[in-house]
């Protein structure tokens, strides 16, 4: 007694569970990190000095530059002229 609403049976339909999926890939492990380079001290170089020295110089370095900088952009604004 089947009702007009109800779908109709195909003839090749069988109760089996759908196909399994493929498992998901593991991850692998990463390339191995590079040995270190030996560790150098500052303080063993006779030719670059102390380390009070070397940072001396780099401050002063970077004083220059911020300076230039500075002037730079203090002449493009017409701040100052030179």
């Amino acid at each position: 007694m089947m009702d007009e609403s109800s779908p109709r049976t195909e003839p090749s339909g069988a109760l089996v569970p759908p196909p399994k999926v493929p498992r998901t890939a593991l991850a692998t492990l990463p390339e191995p990190v590079p040995p270190r380079l030996p560790f150098r001290s500052l303080r063993g170089s006779a030719s670059r000095g102390s380390l009070p020295e070397l940072f001396g110089k780099l401050l002063a370095g970077a004083l220059d530059t911020l300076d230039s900088v500075g002037d730079a952009v203090a002449h493009a604004l017409g701040i100052r002229e030179d």
